[in-house]
């Protein structure tokens, strides 16, 4: 069940090579991974109190913790690289094709997610020409349900290129996206999870860039930009990584033995990424990270002023006894000095 025998065809140098390469990608990608956990993490519970409080999220907000989920799902899949790096996961052809299915979801919903969120910046404000469609989607999660409801069917679409044939219980090695698929597959995902999406963000970026420049509330393009530069952020740091990605997948069978895991671990690093940057520019997950920081220090906080709190009563029951020690031994004094007077008399 080792990774060796999926590699057969490849020589002993190359497979040295590719695992040092692997075992480096590794390593760094398990602090981005616990980076991005953690980040995870804390816009869960920014989003469970915000749900709780009944407090009125926006649909930037909804959208922001529906993305968050689809990256986290990714990087969950991420362990079956690391678990067996520098091979490959070792099952059935079946299995394989089900295990990419529900990766795909994950996958195309995070990308349609942003464009989903792109569609509403842009017309948010300037809704004569798609009055009707904001009308229609008005609703944050009605969205969400629909952009869920894309990627299922995209991943249905790709699932279907794999060409797995008749041998469902051959035994096979297995990434993300099977080694055993053929160029459709690939092409079709290039398609659905990159060209176009990036079409349509391109073409959503200038439009929204030539509505603001126009815009007469008074939001300067920089302000308007500065404002929603949590996902101007975490949509070029996904771009990157997926656009390296898919190029190795587009060029696996010319690359040496050992890229493919590599292309993997940068396009879930994009996912921890995206994370990071979403807890750390995105207001409300911003001050939920802050908030709940201050409610785990508190308890420490509060243990060390009560310490300070008993040493000061300490000290001033100390200089306390100490005063009327020495006042009662001041008294005795005085009590004491006419009898000596006295008796030298």
């Amino acid at each position: 069940m080792s990774g060796l025998e999926c590699s057969s065809n490849y020589s002993a140098e190359n497979l040295t090579l590719s695992g040092d390469i692997s075992s480096t990608a590794t390593y760094c990608y398990i602090l981005l991974a616990l980076a991005g956990l953690t980040a995870s993490i804390f816009i869960l519970i920014t989003f469970i109190r915000g749900c709780k409080g009944r407090k009125s999220l926006t649909k930037m907000d909804t959208f922001f913790f529906a993305l968050s989920l689809s990256d986290l799902f990714i990087i969950l899949y991420s362990i079956s690289v690391i678990a067996h790096r520098p091979g490959y996961l070792k099952t059935t052809s079946l299995n394989c094709g089900v295990f990419s299915f529900f990766f795909n979801i994950s996958y195309f919903n995070s990308q349609f997610l942003q464009v989903t969120m792109l569609f509403f910046l842009t017309f948010e404000e300037n809704r004569p020409g798609v009055a009707l469609l904001i009308k229609v989607l008005d609703n944050a999660l009605a969205c969400v349900g629909l952009t869920a409801l894309g990627a299922f069917l995209g991943s249905v679409f790709t699932t279907a290129l794999l060409e797995t044939g008749q041998q469902l219980n051959e035994s096979v090695c297995c990434q993300l996206d099977p080694l055993q698929a053929g160029p459709r597959y690939y092409l079709a995902k290039f398609i659905v999870g990159i060209v176009l999406p990036c079409l349509l963000l391109t073409l959503l970026l200038v439009k929204c860039l030539l509505l603001w420049k126009k815009s007469e509330t008074g939001m300067g393009l920089a302000a308007r930009l500065k404002a929603c530069s949590a996902f101007l952020a975490v949509a070029s740091v996904t771009l990157v990584c997926r656009i390296f990605y898919n190029a190795v997948l587009l060029h696996r069978t010319a690359l040496k033995y050992g890229l493919g895991n590599v292309a993997e671990l940068v396009m879930f690093s994009g996912s921890c990424l995206s994370l990071v940057l979403i807890v750390s520019l995105h207001k409300l997950c911003r001050e939920g990270m802050v908030r709940t920081l201050k409610s785990m220090t508190d308890p420490c906080r509060r243990i060390g002023r009560g310490e300070t709190h008993r040493n000061i009563m300490t000290t001033t029951i100390e200089i306390a006894e100490h005063k009327e020690d020495t006042g009662s031994l001041h008294s005795e004094n005085l009590g004491e000095a006419p009898g000596t007077t006295d008796g030298c008399g």
